[in-house]
């Protein structure tokens, strides 16, 4: 009787051992709330410091960007720019949520309050952003914006 006892207990431990071997292996990262969230609030800050360089390094080169007002796309190159034409003086950024889209692919909303300068005057704004961001290997960067003004 303790043959079979010891012999049940060996086979218990092999098939453990194998169905932990055929566990499958862990889901590719998803997009998380903090990375990417502090993604979006050093591109603001960038902005606000006129940090070209910045700028440009957390957007993707295929950025794509629609604003209310305009009749098309910005592009990377003009949102870079954008910063010679409008001062901006302060911002609060709130109400973050991350949908991911996928491992590499995610969609972060959020509502920014700001004030900024263009062409001598002043201007006040509260917007809901829409943003694609997608980590490209080397950082999250985000490749479409969507502005949407709160009235």
């Amino acid at each position: 009787m303790q043959r079979i006892l010891i012999a049940i207990a060996v086979l218990l431990i092999s098939v453990g051992g194998v169905a932990t071997a055929q566990e499958k292996p862990a889901a590719a990262t998803k997009p998380s709330a903090p990375p990417i969230e502090a993604s979006v609030r050093k591109l603001w800050q960038a902005y606000k410091a006129k940090d070209k360089a910045t700028l440009s390094s957390l957007i993707d080169d295929h950025f794509r960007q629609f604003e209310e007002g305009l009749s098309a796309f910005a592009d990377k190159k003009a949102e870079v720019n954008s910063v010679d034409e409008f001062d901006l003086i302060s911002y609060t950024l709130s109400d973050f949520n991350l949908k991911p889209l996928g491992p590499k692919t995610a969609l972060i909303t959020y509502i920014a309050q700001y004030e900024g300068k263009s062409g001598g005057e002043n201007s006040k704004a509260k917007s809901v952003f829409g943003e694609v961001w997608t980590d490209s290997g080397s950082g999250w960067k985000c490749s479409y914006m969507q502005e949407t003004y709160v009235k």
